[in-house]
């Protein structure tokens, strides 16, 4: 069997197929696309493909026919037409201020003059950038297409400083503003990147702009289907599961837990993560490749700055709305990551037009938490207090009492400093520490007479939580008696625990006594 050749971290399409790396044929989707739209939005996860999307798009543009011999494109496409392609990618820079973003375009467009031969232009960005689409188009006689890879870099590098947030948005809107000027000199025109910023300035000007990223027809434009998955990889699963000696059902299993669960549209397939899956069949061997891949550096600092519980991600509720816009960061955690590819759709309710959102998978879950809780509790994982058997068997066994002795060893020392909430950065603690082990927690739970810190919920026991900082762990037990925090397990078998506990500010952990009661 001849060997396949994955191609891992290569975003060329043209290399893809005159050096015979696997290809998964989306030129069915996209010549549905350039013939239906022309000014187009897409957003999506990091390394997700949408760099190879454009590459593929910049290839058929320039009439590359013989790219695409045998792909589905070559049977829908009758003329092969050689246009102009402007690619711009906001990538390969880091943006801590408005000069480098500046020299960046102003480099990107001297490639433009270089490669289709153009008179250098002077002036501003947009001032050039006006006149190469006027130059292109006369001297070719066909209009000009747009690629623009990346767009939000700038934005994203710079989220912790507001001022400098907006002049990068001002300085991009301006650019951008120019392709709604000059349309009689375009022929296509995309834009990609991870987040959008619906109610900021950068596309005002291009009302004209179809946002595709949220579209049933495109939700597997980026990404690997299940129909992809089984029709592109049998050959993958038979090796790996020769490699590992186990049954080709099992390793199927496997990368549809690890791997598959996005979903960026109210209906359609679940998509795999191609660049994971591509890395798992390439090394044989399952691993979180695509969270390792990028820092989550960005999800600690902004968990420190502003006030996100945590526990409530998983269930998580949004409008259409308010996911396809980050520019409300430091008041909502979940669009950000919604579009930064750490949850996804998991449902939608017609009547309230709301969606329902979810990890995708167990990479992605398993890594976000292992992120926070080294952020949280900094060397002490892996040692001996933080022992997964150990917390679950005190918990699997009806005993809460050990359970919070080891907590209170876990959070004692930690140097992650406290929010100006304490209360929600000690119940953010919890929620780390309980969801590394795998257990089922919620947090803020809602009732009639109030809402309930914590539960745990294990095969035979409940175990209900109420904290106080710097506060009583007498008076925390007696609320869950008095609000009936319990109330909403009246018909379960299980036995419930009711626990009051305290931290303290000071030490940084739980004190003692805390009190429990069951049922």
């Amino acid at each position: 069997m001849a060997e396949i050749k994955y191609p891992v971290g290569i975003q060329t399409f043209a290399e893809i197929i005159s050096e015979n790396y696997l290809y998964i044929d989306k030129t069915e989707v996209i010549f549905k696309l350039v013939n239906q739209t022309k000014y187009v939005f897409l957003s999506r996860p990091r390394r997700f493909g949408k760099s190879l999307l454009l590459s593929t798009l910049e290839d058929y543009f320039k009439g590359r026919k013989e790219l695409f011999r045998g792909l589905a494109i070559s049977r829908l496409e009758s003329i092969w037409t050689e246009y102009p392609v402007f690619r711009l990618d906001l990538s390969g820079e880091y943006f801590n201020c408005p000069d480098k973003l500046i020299g960046h375009i102003d480099g990107l467009l001297d490639d433009v003059e270089e490669i289709y031969g153009l008179a250098p232009t002077t002036g501003t960005i947009s001032r050039r950038f006006r006149l190469l689409l006027r130059k292109a188009y006369e001297k070719f006689g066909q209009r000009v297409v747009i690629l623009i890879d990346e767009y939000d870099k700038p934005i994203l590098d710079c989220l912790h400083n507001d001022d400098l947030h907006q002049n990068m948005q001002n300085q991009l809107a301006a650019f951008y503003s120019v392709m709604k000027g000059a349309d009689q000199y375009i022929r296509f025109v995309m834009i990609t990147g991870v987040s959008r910023f619906s109610r900021v300035s950068i596309f005002s000007a291009l009302n004209n702009l179809d946002d595709i990223s949220m579209l049933p027809e495109y939700n597997t434009i980026c990404g690997i289907s299940e129909q992809e998955f089984h029709r592109y990889f049998p050959k993958s699963v038979e090796s790996f599961a020769s490699t590992h000696h186990l049954s080709e059902e099992h390793v199927w299993t496997a990368f549809k837990r690890e791997y598959d669960g996005y979903r960026f549209a109210r209906e359609g397939d679940f998509i795999y993560n191609p660049y994971s899956v591509l890395k798992a069949f390439r090394f044989k061997e399952l691993g979180h490749y695509w969270f390792v891949s990028g820092s989550a550096s960005f999800l600690v600092n902004l968990v420190k700055r502003h006030s996100f519980l945590l526990g409530d991600l998983e269930g998580a509720k949004r409008r259409a709305s308010d996911l396809i816009d980050i520019s409300s960061i430091g008041r909502d955690f979940v669009p950000l990551l919604y579009q930064a590819g750490y949850l996804t759709l998991k449902g939608y309710d017609a009547n309230t037009k709301e969606y329902t959102l979810g990890f995708p998978n167990r990479e992605v879950s398993e890594g976000f938490w292992e992120s926070l809780a080294r952020e949280f509790f900094i060397d002490r994982i892996g040692n001996n207090c933080f022992s997964t058997v150990k917390f679950l068997d005190e918990l699997y066994n009806g005993q809460p009492d050990a359970f919070l002795r080891r907590l209170k060893a876990l959070f004692a020392d930690t140097e992650s400093q406290p929010e100006s909430n304490k209360e929600l950065h000690f119940q953010n603690m919890m929620a780390i520490a309980c969801k590394m082990l795998g257990l089922v927690v919620r947090t803020e739970i809602r009732s009639s007479a109030g809402r309930c810190d914590m539960t745990i919920e294990t095969q035979r026991y409940i175990y209900i939580f109420e904290f106080k900082v710097d506060g009583s762990a007498e008076e925390a037990l007696a609320q869950i008696v008095e609000k009936d925090y319990a109330g909403r397990y009246g018909v379960d078998v299980r036995q419930i625990f009711l626990i009051g506990a305290n931290f303290s500010t000071k030490t940084r952990t739980l004190t003692l006594p805390w009190f429990i009661d069951s049922l």
